[in-house]
C-alpha cells in the first residue's frame, strides 16, 4: 500500500492565533502555549454556545453543528483534522492507501469503550455499513466517499473499498458520522435510537448529563487512550460542560464575569469588545464559510453566462464584507474555497466595473437592463434569521440595481427557507460552512453528477475532468495545479457570486491553555485544552 501513508502523533501540533488586549496585532498570539506554573491538570471547563443541542446521536444527527459538538465529546473517529486541515490519528495510530486512492487500509490503536470492551476492526465495519444503510437513513452516508465495501481484516485492521478515487479520504473519515459506535449498539434499530440522549463511545469523555437544548455534561473518561505532545494522558480536564446561552452579549457577559471560559462562536458584533478585555483572549483565523448567490442555469436570463458575468462585475465586495462581517473576513472570488483551505489558490476576484456590467447585459439582449422579478418571475429569497444571509441578500439587491439588474427580494425563517428553497429556486442567497476536503466541497456542489449540484445545474466538462483528476490525484502539486483550473473556471463560467469568505472568531479566559480554534468550527477537540492553575474551577 503505497499511495498515502500517515503515521500519528498524540495531539494537534498546531497552536492557534489570537489577540488579546495587549496586542496590536490581529493575529500573533500563540494561544497553546502552556501555564508558566507548568500545572495544566484538572478543573472544570465551561463552554458556551448559542444553538442548542438536541441529540447526540452520531448515526443520525443532522448537518449541525452543536450536534456534532457533543459527539466530539464522547466519541473517537479514526482521524481528526488539525487547524491547516492535515490529518493526525485518533483511533487509527496508521492509514495508507494504494497508488490509485481507492483502497484505504487503517491500523487501530488499542482503546476500549467506556463499558470496557475493546474497540474493534468489526465495530469500525459495523458503524459504516450502518450509516451508509440506505434503510437505516443516516444523513451521513454518502459525505465520506464513495465506500463500497468496509472488511474488518482482523481485530485492528479495517480495509476501505471505495467506488472512486480518493485521495482525501483519510480526512473524510473524521466526520462525526464517522464517530465509532460498538458493533451490537449500531446494529440494534432499538439500541441505536436511544444513542440520542445516551452515549456508547470510546472518547476522552463519558456523559453526566444531558438536558437537550440546555446544558450537555461529561467528564473523564480514566481509561482514554490518547497522550498529549508533552506525553501526559488526556484529557487534561476533568469535567466539561457545554451550556445554550443563546444571546451572543449575554456570553460575553457570562466570559467576563468568570461564568465560562470559552465562548465557542461569537457574534461578530462582539468581537471589538472581546478585543478590549484584559482578561480575555480573542482568537480568529481565515474560515470557509460562505453566502453564495445562487444563479441557476437552467432558467432564463441565468442561462446566459453574460447575465452571470454581468452580476460578478456589479457587485462591490470589500463594501459587502465590510458591512455584513464588520471585515472579519476575506475577499471572495466567486469560488467555493476560501484561503483556509490547503487547495486554494489566490486567482483574484472580478473588479467592480459597472460598465462592463452594463456591456455584458447589453451583449446579452438587455440595453436597457432588466427586472428580474417583473420578466422573468424571480424573487431573490433567503433567510431574515441568518445574519450573512440576509446581509448580503439586502447589499446584493442595492448594489445590482445600480447596473441596471432589479428584483424583489422575500425573506423567511431559515426553517422554511431551508424545507421551500434550498436547491428548490432557481435564485436565493444561501449559506454554507466550511468542509474538510476543497476538492471533494467543489464536487458535490458543482461537479454535473455532484449529490447537490442540482442547486445550480450548472455543468461543465472541463470543470468534471478537472475535479475529477484533483480528488484522485496524490501529488500535492499536480492537485494544486487541478484545484486552480478548477477555481478558475468556477470564477469566470460558474453559477454563483461570493462576496466573502468568513472569518472563524472565538474567545476564552487567559488562563485557558492549549485551545486550538480550528478554521472548522465544528473540529473541535477539548480533550487537548487545558486549564492554568489561576482557574476558578482548580
Amino acid at each position: 500500500m503505497t499511495g498515502i501513508a500517515g503515521c500519528t502523533g498524540g495531539s494537534n501540533q498546531e497552536g492557534t492565533l489570537g489577540t488579546s488586549s495587549d496586542s496590536d496585532s490581529d493575529q500573533d498570539t500563540d494561544s497553546s502555549s502552556e501555564s508558566s506554573s507548568g500545572n495544566l491538570r484538572g478543573g472544570h471547563l465551561r463552554i458556551a454556545i448559542t444553538p442548542e443541542t438536541t441529540t447526540i446521536n452520531p448515526v443520525m444527527m443532522q448537518s449541525k453543528f452543536p450536534q456534532r459538538w457533543g459527539v466530539k465529546l464522547f466519541y473517537s473517529t479514526l482521524t481528526r483534522v488539525d487547524s491547516n486541515l492535515e490529518p493526525y490519528g485518533d483511533l487509527a495510530e496508521d492509514w495508507s492507501s494504494n497508488d490509485a486512492s481507492d483502497e484505504w487500509t487503517f491500523t487501530l490503536r488499542e482503546a476500549t469503550f467506556h463499558d470496557g470492551s475493546p474497540v474493534t476492526a468489526a465495530d469500525v465495519k459495523a458503524t459504516f455499513d450502518t450509516v451508509y444503510d440506505e434503510e437505516v437513513g443516516s444523513p451521513g452516508m454518502g459525505t465520506m466517499g464513495d465506500i463500497q465495501q468496509v472488511e474488518a481484516v482482523d481485530k485492528r485492521t479495517v480495509k476501505f473499498t471505495l467506488g472512486t478515487q480518493n485521495s482525501d479520504f483519510h480526512k473524510l473519515v473524521s466526520k462525526g458520522w464517522g464517530s465509532i459506535v460498538p458493533e451490537d449498539i449500531v446494529t440494534d434499530a432499538k439500541k441505536r435510537q436511544a444513542l440520542g440522549t445516551e452515549e456508547h463511545g470510546s472518547g476522552a469523555f463519558t456523559l453526566e448529563s444531558f438536558a437537550p437544548g440546555d446544558q450537555l455534561v461529561g467528564v473523564a473518561y480514566d481509561d482514554y487512550y490518547r497522550t498529549g505532545d508533552d506525553g501526559e494522558s488526556l484529557p487534561y480536564i476533568d469535567r466539561i460542560s457545554q451550556i445554550t446561552i443563546p444571546e451572543k452579549s449575554n456570553q460575553v457577559n457570562a466570559l467576563r464575569s468568570g461564568d465560562i471560559d470559552i465562548i465557542w462562536q461569537p457574534g461578530y458584533g462582539q468581537w471589538g469588545l472581546l478585543q478590549s478585555l484584559d482578561s480575555v483572549t480573542a482568537h480568529r483565523t481565515p474560515g470557509g464559510e460562505i453566502a453564495n448567490f445562487v444563479m441557476n442555469v437552467s432558467v432564463e436570463p441565468w442561462s446566459d453566462p453574460r447575465v452571470r458575468q454581468a452580476v460578478k462585475h456589479a457587485i462591490d465586495r470589500e463594501a459587502i464584507l465590510n458591512a455584513v462581517q464588520d471585515g472579519l473576513g476575506t475577499i471572495g472570488q466567486d469560488s467555493l474555497l476560501s484561503p483556509a483551505y490547503e487547495y486554494y489558490s489566490d486567482i483574484g476576484a472580478p473588479e467592480r466595473d459597472l460598465e462592463k456590467a452594463k456591456e455584458l447585459l447589453a451583449e446579452a439582449g438587455y440595453p436597457d437592463g432588466i427586472n428580474l422579478t417583473e420578466e422573468f418571475d424571480l424573487t431573490l429569497q433567503t433567510a431574515s434569521n441568518i445574519p450573512h444571509m440576509r446581509g448580503t441578500a439586502v447589499l446584493m439587491q442595492e448594489q445590482l440595481k445600480e447596473a441596471g439588474i432589479e428584483f424583489e427580494l422575500e425573506t423567511m425563517s431559515y426553517g422554511n427557507w431551508s424545507a421551500t428553497v434550498w436547491k428548490k429556486s432557481p435564485f436565493y442567497v444561501g449559506a454554507y460552512g466550511m468542509r474538510i476536503s476543497g476538492a471533494n466541497f467543489m464536487k458535490l456542489m458543482l461537479h454535473s453528477e455532484g449529490n447537490w449540484n442540482g442547486e445550480s445545474d450548472w455543468s461543465n466538462e472541463e470543470f468534471d475532468e478537472v475535479i475529477d483528476k484533483a480528488i484522485a490525484e496524490t501529488d500535492v502539486d499536480q492537485k494544486q495545479q487541478y484545484m486552480q483550473t478548477a477555481q478558475k473556471l468556477v470564477r469566470d463560467e460558474g453559477p454563483y457570486a461570493i462576496s466573502f469568505y468568513i472569518d472563524t472568531i472565538g474567545a476564552s479566559k487567559n488562563y485557558v491553555e492549549k485551545y486550538n480554534l480550528n478554521p472548522l468550527a465544528y473540529q473541535i477537540y477539548p480533550d487537548e485544552y487545558a486549564l492554568g492553575s489561576d482557574a476558578p474551577t482548580k
